[in-house]
């Protein structure tokens, strides 16, 4: 069976699996920890194989870089570019994600609670909110097009297989942000009532898609 790696998205730790290691009934797997609200832990990896699992940041930024040994990816709530631009109108207006780099210097605590509170939850923070590497992060938000990547899998095999997880009701990452990412034929699941934090609100349907990609990748 092959391990697991998760990787969570900008504001969140690992504890946002929870739910869907629960539903996946494994106690295995390593967590990456941006350090958004304690240290930093991103080094580890599964001794053996795996599926990495990222949602939202950590979903590009497995796509920017892909672990080794890596045989399939799940990315839920993701995207291959974040901010707009000319040939990426769909996304973000860069400026938005400057404000928020700059609101991280007054206050990051407010910052990050608001960002949570559009995404869909309304707890409290799980730690005092490290305002360096969540401006790090925001950086690579603003910063960070994996869309060649993806390009050369289209015409190589260069990425592991892939399946995308998206809300059609996502309020981050709009259903055109993710069409607009993924143009070359990866595949798009749909929740048609999921939102951004597919993970918490749907746990059942992120562990399905993880299994199903965990025995593709076994088989292939």
């Amino acid at each position: 069976m092959p391990g697991l790696l998760f990787v969570h998205g900008w504001g969140f730790d690992p504890d946002f699996w929870t739910p869907v290691r629960s539903a996946l009934g494994r106690a295995d797997g390593i967590d990456l920890d941006f350090g958004f609200f304690g240290p930093e832990r991103m080094a580890a990896r599964p001794a053996r194989p795996f599926v990495a699992v990222g949602h939202s940041l950590g979903a590009l930024w497995l796509l920017r870089h892909r672990p080794e040994r890596c045989i399939g990816m799940v990315l839920i709530n993701g995207f291959a570019r974040f901010s707009a631009a000319a040939d990426f109108p769909p996304g973000v207006p860069p400026r938005v994600v400057g404000r928020m780099i700059q609101g991280l210097e007054q206050n990051p605590d407010d910052v990050v609670l608001t960002f949570r509170r559009r995404a869909g939850i309304a707890a409290g923070l799980p730690g005092p909110a490290q305002a360096g590497r969540l401006a790090a992060g925001l950086a690579m938000l603003r910063d960070e097009d994996a869309r060649p990547a993806l390009d050369e899998r289209a015409s190589s095999a260069i990425l592991p297989p892939m399946t995308v997880l998206a809300g059609q009701d996502d309020p981050i990452v709009t259903a055109d942000m993710t069409r607009a990412s993924f143009s070359t034929g990866m595949p798009i699941e749909w929740v048609a009532d999921g939102g951004h934090l597919l993970p918490l609100t749907h746990p059942d349907i992120c562990a399905a898609t993880i299994s199903r990609m965990t025995q593709r990748s076994r088989a292939a």
